[in-house]
């Protein structure tokens, strides 16, 4: 995990500066209504190698893409309005880690990286486009 995080402050500078585009059924646009999530279609972009697994670095990569896609004002926070747009969003109060009423990077990086964790069921730091689905179905009955 510290590889994991130190990986991610070395990258993340670099990152700041992303203006990605929308990407499908990561967020809607603000004031919106959600777009429908499709778990295959998500996974086909992130898997970047098309190796079939999305490993560590793709999904770090794409955190930082949905993150700064989702920032729709672009004050490299997430406000509560920007979360809950996205898909596996959870609960808003256990993202924000220090209570500061906003979602930094770093705590959406966390709470996603948790999510990958849960999903890689055989624990082998990748993911399989089963998994992914079986992961947003669970979700989905939630």
């Amino acid at each position: 995990m510290r590889f994991i995080l130190a990986t991610f402050l070395l990258c993340s500078a670099s990152f700041m500066l992303i203006n990605a585009t929308p990407v499908n059924g990561q967020a809607a646009p603000a004031g919106g209504p959600a777009k429908p999530y499709d778990p295959r279609a998500a996974f086909a972009e992130s898997d970047t190698n098309k190796d079939g697994q999305i490993d560590i670095e793709e999904f770090h990569v794409r955190l930082v893409e949905i993150f700064y896609n989702a920032d729709t004002n672009k004050d490299g926070f997430l406000s509560v309005d920007e979360y809950e747009r996205l898909p596996f969003s959870g609960a808003f109060k256990d993202a924000d880690a220090n209570s500061d009423g906003r979602i930094s990077l770093p705590e959406f990086v966390t709470i996603r990286f948790r999510q990958f964790e849960e999903a890689d069921t055989n624990h082998d730091y990748q993911l399989s486009v089963d998994e992914v689905v079986t992961a947003y179905e669970g979700r989905k009955q939630q």
